[in-house]
């Protein structure tokens, strides 16, 4: 596998991820990502500029038996997000976030990032000039891709402090409201999953790396308190099986 390709692959399990307070990343093909810079504050499901209605409405949580006494998730979610449309034109005309264009072309042999939205407020430019929307964007991190091992991370933090301001205590930063909005078991897998990916940050040592090993530990705690709620409710559910079957007289 290419640097290249490590790269795309990476940004793709990045593309995975849901959770964080200032921005989200979509993936729009093997080659391509979408980064989404919230301008102020992280939109309402009813905000997000969705490609149609949403869906799921009141989605049923499970919940252990009164027996149990364990209450698996005893929230109710309003809304499940489809996916944005993720055309040059919608993004363009997104007012809520400021996207950017991640991409890793074969034949150009390192990845580059392209700004689809408030072109500009982020690029200043002449009253009578205009801003070649397909030139890419001047980085740092692009511009040491063939002397350093640049990960898709520090591209996204680059561009997350370039597109805030003032610039965020942590780029990375965990919404965890979030968290308390989805079923138990789908934040045992997201918390994982986001674990491993501030794992990769925390190991980068940026200027911010404090805050978020403090958010892996608070995750941490979140995560196997999750396993361990999960864990009693089955051996609870093994338990009034094995009753029912073999009811004592």
């Amino acid at each position: 596998m290419t640097r290249l390709s490590q790269f795309m692959a990476d940004c793709m399990s990045v593309g995975a991820l849901r959770g964080f307070q200032h921005f989200s990343v979509y993936i729009r093909s093997r080659e391509e990502i979408v980064l989404r810079v919230y301008r102020s504050r992280k939109p309402s499901t009813e905000e997000l500029p969705i490609s149609s209605k949403t869906i799921y409405d009141h989605v049923d949580r499970i919940q252990a038996t009164e027996e149990s006494k364990i209450t698996i998730a005893g929230a109710r979610t309003n809304t499940m997000e489809l996916p944005l449309d993720l055309s040059d034109r919608a993004l363009e005309t997104d007012t809520l976030g400021v996207n950017f264009l991640i991409a890793g072309y074969p034949r150009y042999k390192c990845p580059y990032v392209w700004l689809r939205t408030d072109h500009q407020r982020l690029i200043a430019t002449a009253e009578n000039q205009s801003l070649e929307k397909d030139i890419p964007l001047r980085l740092e991190s692009i511009d040491c891709w063939r002397q350093f091992d640049i990960r898709p991370w520090d591209v996204l933090v680059e561009v997350i402090c370039t597109a805030l301001s003032p610039q965020p205590e942590n780029p990375f930063a965990i919404d965890y409201e979030y968290f308390e909005k989805i079923t138990i078991e789908e934040r045992v897998v997201s918390t994982g999953a986001i674990l491993e990916f501030l794992r990769r940050v925390y190991l980068r040592h940026y200027f911010f790396s404090d805050v978020v090993l403090a958010d892996i530990k608070k995750l941490q705690h979140q995560h196997f308190r999750d396993i361990n709620t999960l864990r009693e409710f089955q051996q609870n559910t093994v338990f009034r099986d094995a009753v029912s079957v073999h009811p004592q007289y």
